[in-house]
């Protein structure tokens, strides 16, 4: 680890939490990931060898475990006391360094596992819900994604699950990612025309409030 050479908390704790892609590993175990597919499905561009090293540092620094029969990564109480300050950091780059959203930043993929950790799988209904996502202006093999929502799991797919469609969301990846972001609305995108709906009306009328926007960084304003 980096060794700024002080005996200063703030110096001796960003030894540890200030490695490249560590806060966003800590983030991903806070919001409940516990495997390594797990964990590397939310930052896809960390490299395994790379994502296994932190996960040693973060082991040995006592700020997770990984043990036991199912071999799954644990958040210590010292893990768990990071929690305000990776909320934190969210919310000031929300306030100050937020991105325009260009291509090198939009990943539907990683768009829609962020948003079925947080969505109600009986928000659209109680039985079985298909909701199929569709980016015209992605390349195939990411143009179609279908979550899954059946009793209180809530699975995103990258193959067809088989199942009957039940709403089909379609339009422009920006437009999502920010209406999950908070920078605008579903029913404004709606509205413009950037997202479109087809389906039943009584699954389409609870899409927009089922899809929310980012538990914690939703509502927070840009400065300035």
């Amino acid at each position: 680890m980096t060794d700024y050479g002080q005996f200063c908390p703030v110096s001796k704790a960003s030894e540890v939490v200030c490695r490249p892609w560590t806060p966003l590993i800590v983030r991903e175990l806070l919001v409940g990931s516990s495997r390594f597919n797990e964990i590397r499905r939310g930052i896809p561009t960390c490299s395994p060898a790379l994502l296994s090293k932190r996960l040693k540092e973060l082991t040995l620094a006592g700020v997770i475990t990984h043990e036991g029969p199912d071999g799954a990564y644990r958040l210590t109480d010292a893990g768990r006391e990071l929690f305000p300050l990776i909320q934190s950091l969210g919310e000031w780059g929300q306030r100050w360094v937020r991105s325009d959203y260009g291509p090198d930043d939009l990943d539907p993929g990683l768009l829609l596992w962020d948003v079925r950790r947080y969505v109600d799988p009986k928000g659209l209904g109680n039985g079985r819900t298909v909701v199929q996502f569709s980016f015209p202006s992605m390349a195939p093999a990411r143009r179609y994604y279908w979550m899954v929502l059946d009793g209180n799991e809530a699975d995103l797919c990258l193959t067809e699950p088989g199942d009957e469609v039940d709403v089909e969301v379609t339009g422009d990846l920006g437009a999502l990612t920010k209406v999950w972001m908070g920078d605008s609305t579903f029913r404004a995108a709606l509205s413009e025309g950037s997202l479109m709906l087809h389906g039943r009306r009584t699954v389409t009328s609870r899409i927009p409030a089922w899809f929310g926007q980012h538990p914690v960084l939703a509502g927070i304003p840009k400065a300035g």
